[in-house]
């Protein structure tokens, strides 16, 4: 049995790029739009880009504006929470966006850095009697399912919302 494209492009490894053999689509399994995953540093504009990211990718899926709506006020809760709560909102932090279309939901997460850096500086202070507290009320409200797990690095808040 011969190479396939995808390993013959491997070995071109530094070879010509123009001489690189093209990929053959039937090898790809799937949709190749059905998900995606971004990455951004974790600073006051990492919501609104976070949010945008969310909307334009179930735009072009073609989702109800009530899905539409509900996926990016979901979504700006949990990029919310990950800038106050951990080390993705501290000097040098990163959030991770992954969204997950599979048949009947969609599935919304983001990754955060895990706790924050008990020496830097809240930025945030908060009030007992502040407008803090709400973002799950608002997540259990927008979405069909939703939860958290931690790894010894990061901590991932999910959601998903079903599509029928």
């Amino acid at each position: 049995m011969g190479m396939t494209d995808s390993q013959r492009l491997r070995a071109c490894d530094a070879a010509d790029p123009y001489d690189a053999p093209a990929i053959d689509t039937s090898e790809l399994t799937g949709s190749a739009t059905d998900h995606t995953v971004w990455s951004c540093i974790g600073n006051l504009t990492a919501v609104r880009s976070i949010r945008a990211r969310v909307r334009e990718f179930l735009e072009r899926a073609n989702y109800p504006e009530a899905i539409l709506d509900d996926a990016e006020l979901a979504v700006s809760e949990l990029a919310t929470n990950a800038l106050l709560h951990s080390r993705s909102g501290q000097i040098g932090g990163v959030m991770t966006l992954f969204i997950r279309v599979s048949p009947g939901c969609v599935r919304i997460a983001v990754a955060d850095q895990g706790d924050k850096d008990p020496d830097e500086v809240a930025v945030v202070t908060r009030e007992d009697e502040g407008e803090h507290g709400r973002g799950k009320l608002i997540i259990e409200d927008c979405t069909s399912r939703n939860g958290e797990y931690r790894t010894e690095a990061t901590h991932v808040s999910w959601f998903e919302i079903d599509l029928v």
